[in-house]
């Protein structure tokens, strides 16, 4: 059968499906195994679509032989393994608000009457 064929017929380049596919069975067996623990949070990783494969040690710029070493291997939830992660300072929840409250200032400090009245000559809105 030709990658057209199967593209076709799986809805998705066939690549990307025996990506997925391969995703799928790990996650099958990490959890038939109890090792669908999250390296990061210690957590249960509780859907394929959490799961993210990464190096327990960084090996980019290092060592080949860290890249290729299973030991080197461990699993995460998707959030856990983000770069940005660790830096985090708030909650997605604290976030939005401190947000909401630092735009609701500016608003209040920058956007005046006179402004407005401004905008609205110039562009009729």
């Amino acid at each position: 059968m030709s990658n057209e064929k199967k593209s076709a017929t799986l809805g998705m380049p066939h690549g990307t499906a025996s990506n997925r596919l391969r995703k799928i069975v790990l996650f099958h067996l990490l959890k038939k195994l109890n090792e669908n623990t999250c390296f990061k949070c210690q957590g249960i990783i509780e859907a394929v679509e959490d799961l993210s494969i990464e190096h327990k040690k960084p090996w980019e710029g290092i060592s080949a032989e860290l890249f290729w070493d299973i030991e080197n291997i461990a699993f995460s939830h998707l959030n856990c393994n983000r770069p940005d992660r660790q830096f985090r300072k708030y909650t997605p929840e604290q976030a939005v608000t401190i947000r909401r409250d630092r735009t609701a200032q500016y608003m209040r400090d920058a956007y005046t009457a006179d402004k407005r009245r401004e905008k609205y000559e110039r562009t009729g809105h």
